[in-house]
């Protein structure tokens, strides 16, 4: 389970965090603080993965603030209205930017990211959750050998089992590990360890043929035979 708080001035952006995090089975928003001043006490005396930090504060400034709480090695997602602070804010290496207003798909995401980088150290293989109807399915990132698009539904297919959830594959592009996998077509990612043959027109990922767009292959092949194939990959 991730423990977050979050610091806004507006008592309605942390009702909406709040809700939003009420939604997430795998998160807590377990505190949240008008100022910068009173979160600080919690940051030093209570387990804090995430922090859901606002830049435009009263008593000091989200990015100062960030600053200031740098030892403490927090993962931080700053929630603003203004887009002009996203270069300071990501110079700081924080997790993520959210936009106010903020949706829920792109809050989630977020989450996911979160999930992906602190849990698996503590609970086994990395995963990320998606919604399937009204059930959260969590998804083996280490068993995923490709996704594939239909307008707003995805369909994941793991090693044995096929899942699906509404979101976009950019979104989900996002969501997964950047070095682990790659987009070849307007409707597919591919893990790139899963990937056996690499032809003009498309890539096999086990027995499955998969479409390779022209404007991918350029991409696909920087990344995979920048150095010699791996064992088992075929290049025609």
């Amino acid at each position: 389970m991730l423990h977050a708080i979050a610091i806004d001035d507006e008592p309605a952006a942390l009702e909406v965090l709040q809700r939003y995090a009420d939604k997430v089975p795998f998160m807590q928003l377990t505190h949240t603080f008008l100022s910068t001043t009173e979160a600080l006490a919690c940051l030093h005396t209570h387990r804090v993965d995430l922090l859901f930090l606002d830049i435009q504060m009263p008593d000091v400034h989200g990015l100062d603030f960030a600053r200031l709480i740098a030892p403490l090695q927090k993962r931080i997602v700053f929630t603003t209205a203004y887009a002009e602070y996203a270069v300071d804010g990501f110079s700081l290496q924080v997790l993520d930017y959210l936009l106010k207003p903020i949706e829920f798909g792109r809050f989630l995401q977020t989450c996911n990211r979160a999930y992906a980088q602190l849990l698996p150290a503590r609970e086994g293989p990395p995963g990320i959750f998606v919604k399937d109807g009204y059930d959260w399915i969590r998804v083996n990132v280490e068993q995923v050998l490709y996704i594939q698009s239909d307008t707003n539904l995805l369909f994941i297919h793991e090693q044995g089992r096929q899942v699906s959830t509404r979101m976009t594959l950019a979104d989900m592009l996002d969501t997964l590990p950047a070095e682990e996998f790659i987009r070849v077509h307007k409707s597919y990612i591919v893990a790139l360890k899963a990937i056996r043959k690499i032809e003009r027109h498309q890539v096999t990922v086990g027995t499955v043929a998969i479409p390779l767009a022209e404007s991918y292959r350029e991409a696909l092949q920087t990344r995979l035979l920048k150095k010699p194939p791996s064992k088992g990959v075929d290049v025609v």
